[in-house]
């Protein structure tokens, strides 16, 4: 039996990173070659990635939503006999060029291949290797775990003595997953933004009168306003669609709503109303009331299908703001605080979209909806 490593593979020019999105074997899972293995995200696509090998999936080397260098290790599994892949997949086995090239290097038979596979997971170079002192005469994994701790403590005391005023901190999870996908975004994305004002006060007072009506359902004037966005939405199918690539727009039945939500540590999550448009207005309440509530403790709901998305700064008295747009979102609507405008309360919109996808004059006409509708719960209260 050996055991050899499955390293994320690249699947075009130019990608660097991918974010695991889900595994589809467990360990302790019999996999065959060419049987989906697990699925991963680039800036290009989401897709099941297949096996190499068949054999027995011994463990996974990261977890879900990690986002991962093309060509570092992801898991191992157990194969009968020799790997027919190409020897560099094991990382217990080295290539047959690098001993030529240790050879050469005058190293004999002093590193094993076992240590030096050990060494290269951890970024040694050859000539590295070469100068770890071992306690035998052959180099071992504890040889170079020894050195490595060694290293490690003369930095750290070498840091320590610099006395830095600042303290470094890794992402966690959930930025990391946030990052990735801004920063796919700035690579696909072409966006254009469009803003317009819109008279708040028939909200609050339709969301005053349903309130009082109905103890049950409470309906903030926030979700009242995105309910009005939803039925506007209906009239506008650029703004339930999203772009697949530069050749196909895929137009979904429904509208999938996503609402950012803040945390209390900080971060933001997406809260997400499936299939918003075909709630009736108490039941679009409550599920968003829900869906909400779960995001706020921690539940991220993001996922391919979110076509639209609102945020709302009003309770941090921001009045204006461009909002950014997160792929594969076609459209990304800002409110901001209310003011008095003529008298009137008054918030700004601004929408941001995709450009590749809806013109401005598609922006500007599901805007004009969206006003239109609000206008009709203020004749509906």
């Amino acid at each position: 039996m050996t055991l050899v490593e499955i390293t994320i593979p690249q699947m075009g020019e130019g990608l660097h990173e991918a974010r695991i999105v889900s595994f589809l074997k467990q360990p302790g899972d019999f996999v065959r070659r060419d049987e989906p293995l697990y699925t991963m995200e680039t800036d290009k696509a989401v897709m099941e990635i297949e096996s190499p090998f068949t054999g027995t999936l011994q463990t996974w080397l990261a977890e879900e939503d990690d986002v991962m260098d093309i060509g570092a290790p992801i898991a191992r599994v157990e194969v009968s006999g020799a790997p027919v892949e190409p020897v560099q997949e094991n990382a217990f086995a080295p290539s047959a060029a690098g001993e030529q090239q240790a050879d050469r290097a005058g190293l004999g038979n002093r590193i094993p291949p076992r240590t030096r596979a050990y060494g290269k997971d951890r970024g040694l170079t050859e000539e590295e290797m070469a100068a770890v002192p071992s306690a035998g005469a052959r180099l071992m994994p504890a040889d170079i775990d020894a050195w490595l701790a060694a290293r490690a403590a003369a930095a750290s005391a070498a840091a320590a003595a610099s006395a830095p005023d600042y303290t470094d901190s890794p992402l966690s999870r959930a930025q990391r997953t946030f990052v990735y996908r801004l920063k796919r975004s700035q690579q696909t994305v072409v966006p254009a933004t469009a803003k317009r004002t819109l008279v708040w006060g028939g909200l609050r007072r339709f969301a005053e009168a349903r309130r009082a009506k109905n103890s049950a359902v409470q309906p903030s004037s926030f979700l009242t306003f995105a309910w009005c966005v939803v039925q506007a939405a209906k009239k506008h199918p650029r703004f339930h669609s999203t772009l697949l690539n530069d050749d196909t727009i895929r137009e979904y039945h429904h509208l999938n709503l996503g609402i950012a939500v803040g945390t209390p540590d900080g971060r933001l999550n997406l809260a997400v109303v499936h299939e918003a448009d075909t709630l009736e207005f108490d039941a679009f309440v409550t599920t968003a009331q829900n869906r909400i509530q779960m995001a706020r403790e921690g539940e991220d709901q993001a996922d391919e299908t979110t076509q639209l998305m609102l945020t709302h700064m009003g309770p941090y008295e921001i009045t204006d703001a461009v909002p950014v747009l997160v792929a594969p979102a076609s459209a990304v609507l800002f409110t901001g605080a209310v003011f008095e405008h003529n008298g009137e309360p008054t918030v700004n919109m601004a929408l941001t979209f995709e450009h590749r996808l809806i013109q401005g004059i598609e922006a500007a006409e599901f805007l004009r909806s969206v006003v239109e509708e609000t206008a009709k719960m203020q004749e509906a209260k």
